[in-house]
């Protein structure tokens, strides 16, 4: 059963994007009414995203383009997190990289080289890791360019399992599904940086600077979000506003703390702890 009191532990939120807060560019309507809830109940929040599309600052940007007021360091992407990787537990330098242009910018602020063009099939001296993540404008021959060095043995990492992207006019191929895509060829699979990896855990943790007992995560995906809860020991709380269906749900091993039909039905149950007396 639902009961404020689910919530009484918690003071500090990672909350998933697509699917949770907005699908798209829409905003859904009972997000600001939740985020409010949060600061009134005094829990810190954490956007968190396994879509390594944009960059932070661009991410932070179209919140603020749908009306979040937030400071660029309330943002956690698996693109970020990968470059945090790369950076911190290897000696990779050269990339050769299968994604979007602000994910080429989330890894070259973070002082790697990415070494191929956007679209040009690379030639030059082996790179030191394949990093693979979302691409709206993949080609085959980057795609035949990355199997290639995989089967060579090179390093291979990969932003995130999410298999489908959803958008306002539909489902579409996610980095997940190039990881599939590859397979095959290959023989091999990436190291996953992004949700339901420990290593997303650690990262938002360390911004929140609350433990795993007091932290919730909300998002609308039971085998990353939910997953990611499960097995770090925080809170899972499942929205069923994104890709998540009934049927998913009852056939699920992963099992969240708490359901909700959006973030505004949680918005109200906030509302009902920060009516309740102090003890």
């Amino acid at each position: 059963m639902k009961s404020a009191e689910n919530l009484d532990h918690i003071r500090g939120v990672i909350i998933d994007m697509d699917g949770t807060i907005y699908i798209g560019e829409q905003l859904f309507p009972w997000t600001m009414k939740f985020l409010a809830s949060l600061e009134k109940a005094g829990i810190r929040r954490l956007f968190l995203t396994n879509n390594s599309a944009k960059s932070t600052v661009e991410y932070a940007s179209k919140l603020r383009r749908l009306g979040i007021n937030l400071k660029d360091s309330e943002i956690l992407t698996a693109g970020w997190a990968t470059m945090h990787y790369i950076k911190s537990e290897t000696s990779y330098q050269r990339i050769y990289l299968v994604g979007t242009p602000g994910l080429r910018k989330e890894l070259e602020e973070g002082g790697l080289t990415v070494v191929n063009g956007d679209c040009a099939e690379y030639e030059g001296e082996k790179p030191d890791a394949v990093v693979l993540g979302f691409d709206m404008s993949i080609t085959y021959a980057r795609i035949r360019k990355a199997a290639e060095l995989i089967q060579q043995g090179i390093p291979y990492i990969a932003t995130h399992p999410d298999q489908i992207c959803p958008t306002e006019s539909g489902n579409l191929p996610d980095c997940g599904s190039m990881i599939e895509l590859l397979v095959p060829a290959t023989g091999r699979r990436p190291l996953i940086i992004g949700k339901p990896n420990t290593r997303m855990v650690d990262a938002a943790l360390s911004r929140l600077s609350t433990s795993a007992s007091q932290t919730a995560v909300i998002g609308d995906l039971l085998p990353t979000d939910m997953k990611m809860a499960e097995e770090n020991g925080l809170t899972g709380i499942l929205v069923m506003s994104g890709e998540t269906s009934r049927e998913d749900l009852e056939n699920s091993t992963v099992i969240p703390d708490l359901v909700f039909e959006n973030t505004g039905e949680l918005a109200d149950m906030l509302q009902i702890r920060n009516s309740e007396p102090s003890s």
